[in-house]
């Protein structure tokens, strides 16, 4: 396969760029001029070519079915010129920005200017890129269009020469990965239910207003339905908005009720004292249950008021799919998690829209949007607990494989209840494996009671009394000593990366240690940059505290032995459900349309779907080649939607 790097220049301005817009507004945006494109076939010379009817010409030139198409930042902006301007499809689409994330992110940083430098590649001056704002390309001089052809050549070659920096790195299933991965931004294959979005956006302002109005009444306030004198139901809105939105006026609205605000250390000093009003805030989510009726309502409506969430991924998904002609582009980003490896989202996450459980509600139409054209199906098959089953595995937990040896499908959320409260699987009521559940669910990490206590509230709605907290701490260690045992050998694995040693890490001895961080089986690296022990403090009784420590900045981080437990966990679990993709791939020859973490979402030709999800199944509920002990197991669906397949 020929490689042909890309490097392109358009218009931008103050008010019109990337920092302003997202990459499809801005590639599709009315004021969008292609001012130049550089490229570079293999190592050939690097031609540069200008005005976007004559970039058309050259593209359309080339055979891009023996060709992989590279640039710097190619999934995240590069893509949507190629394929939604120059209809560009390559063989392969190829990344060096995100080839860099796992192996720079914390450390050299992912601009070109960075990475060149790094890699003693030359450098970078974007002197002549910032004299050019504002600029259509007949405002440029000869002297400019010399200069732009400099940079455009220099940017397409050290691209060219970074790629093959990182490439020894990297395998073909990898890079497939991130090919896959850009696929999603440039053949969407989802429609989108515009009439269901704007109806969402809809009941939920009216939902919204009618909240606010309601509080205005339990306050006092008064208004008149048309306009005059008196207040327009509008001004009420917006005046009880105002109030709730600022956190001095709502804490002047509190101390109006008769209730003291919540309190809490200032994040930047902590000796000083703040308003605990965010929605992470424990004490302000408790004013929602206050025994004054008003004070609820006040809290609520404030979370309602400082929550625009499903407001803001609605208008994305409207203005993505008018851009992409009715369909909804899959914005992810490939090792966005760049310590596991795991995907995120970029603009509109698509990774954790809300789930459809209950009774109807607006935010469900963000699943339920995501369309099958006519003829298609959406199939999702997703592996189940697999994050919980590879803690399990990975430290040999004797009762949890004997579990799912005798059946793929076991419950070990009521196992544990049962081994809990001493009696048959078949005889845990269901409050008891709730309790189960959150405990296997949060406990498998290292969460101490007290955390556990405030887990058990937010995910179970279950209320812990201190006590009760740490009787289910106790029990699930002493259930499961090995996997406690486990944070301890990743404790030891900790050190011997700090000191360079190479060593096992589990008793499988699927993971070993090096002077960058834990090799895993796939040959990818969860790298520990800078790794360092440093004071942190003090512990209860006195004792100065030490801890160990990466990064640096912004992306320092605390590392301990349950953590890095659990970033082997969601690596080895990202590798186990990546695989299964490729190997759906060789089988088929489809790409996923969309990944989320334990999930593969593909859409597929109604005639096929139920033999294409048999076979997605298979190949899901077979342990990967490289642990073949560890037992998984996979449900899935088919529907027309993505949210009735879910």
């Amino acid at each position: 396969m020929q490689i042909a790097t890309v490097d392109f220049e358009s218009f931008w301005s103050s008010e019109y760029s990337l920092s302003k817009l997202s990459p499809l507004e801005y590639v599709l945006g009315e004021p969008f001029e292609l001012i130049s494109m550089a490229i570079k076939v293999d190592n050939y010379y690097t031609d540069v070519f200008w005005g976007e009817e004559k970039i058309k010409q050259v593209v359309h030139s080339l055979d891009w079915g023996t060709k992989g198409a590279l640039a710097h930042n190619m999934s995240g902006f590069d893509s949507y010129i190629m394929a939604y301007r120059l209809g560009v499809n390559p063989r392969m689409w190829l990344d060096t920005l995100a080839m860099a994330r796992p192996i720079h992110a914390k450390t050299t940083g992912l601009s070109l200017a960075k990475l060149v430098e790094h890699y003693g590649l030359g450098t970078k001056d974007n002197t002549i890129l910032m004299n050019t704002r504002g600029k259509r390309l007949a405002d440029f001089t000869q002297a400019e269009r010399d200069q732009m052809a400099t940079y455009n050549r220099a940017d397409t070659e050290q691209c060219y020469a970074l790629f093959h920096k990182l490439k020894p790195r990297y395998t073909a299933k990898e890079l497939w990965q991130i090919d896959a991965i850009t696929r999603m931004r440039t053949e969407p294959a989802f429609e989108l239910d515009v009439s269901l979005l704007e109806t969402a956006a809809s009941v939920e302002r009216s939902r919204k207003h009618a909240a606010l109005l309601d509080l205005g009444k339990k306050l006092g306030v008064s208004w008149h339905s048309e306009t005059g004198d008196e207040r327009t139901a509008q001004d009420v809105e917006e005046e009880i908005r105002t109030q709730l939105a600022s956190a001095p006026k709502f804490s002047e609205l509190l101390s109006r009720l008769g209730v003291d605000t919540p309190m809490k250390p200032s994040p930047t000093n902590p000796e000083k004292q703040v308003p605990a009003l965010a929605k992470t805030d424990e004490a302000f989510l408790a004013l929602q249950d206050h025994d004054d009726p008003v004070v609820a309502a006040a809290a609520r409506a404030r979370l309602d008021v400082k929550s625009t969430l499903l407001e803001t991924r609605i208008q994305k998904f409207l203005t993505a799919g008018r851009l992409a002609g009715g369909k909804l582009p899959v914005p992810l980003r490939y090792c966005g998690a760049d310590t596991t490896g795991r995907d995120s989202g970029e603009e509109y996450n698509c990774q954790n829209l809300p789930a459809i459980r209950g009774e109807s509600k607006p935010a469900h139409a963000l699943r339920n949007s995501m369309r099958a054209p006519r003829g298609i199906k959406i199939i999702v098959a997703d592996q189940s607990g697999i994050e919980l089953r590879v803690n399990h595995f990975l430290w040999k937990v004797p009762s949890s494989m004997a579990l799912y040896a005798k059946d793929a499908q076991a419950d070990l959320y009521k196992a544990f209840a049962a081994a809990r409260y001493m009696k048959p699987a078949e005889e845990v009521t269901k409050g008891e494996r709730q309790l189960a559940k959150v405990a296997q669910l949060g406990l498998g990490f290292g969460s101490g009671a007290a955390t556990f206590q405030r887990i058990a509230k937010t995910m179970g709605g279950l209320t812990l009394s201190p006590a009760e907290a740490e009787s289910v701490v106790t029990s699930w260690r002493t259930e499961y000593c090995d996997i406690v045992n486990g944070w301890k050998l990743c404790g030891e694995g900790v050190l011997g990366i700090m000191q360079g040693v190479e060593q096992q890490v589990d008793p499988w001895g699927l993971i070993h240690t090096c002077r960058e961080g834990f090799v895993l089986p796939s040959g990818r690296m969860i790298r520990y940059p800078h790794l360092r022990k440093e004071e942190d403090g003090t512990w209860p009784d006195g004792r100065r505290k030490v801890s160990y420590f990466y990064g640096e900045g912004r992306h320092k981080a605390r590392i301990t032995g349950p953590k890095s437990d659990e970033n082997l966990v969601q690596a080895l679990a990202r590798d186990s459900i990546f695989d299964c993709a490729v190997e759906f791939f060789k089988t088929t020859g489809l790409r996923p349309a969309l990944r989320v973490h334990d999930e593969l979402v593909y859409v597929v030709p109604e005639r096929e779907a139920d033999t294409l999800l048999e076979t997605l199944q298979t190949i899901m509920r077979t342990p990967p080649k490289w642990w073949p002990q560890l037992v998984v197991w996979s449900e899935g669906d088919a529907a027309d939607t993505y949210g009735a397949a879910k």
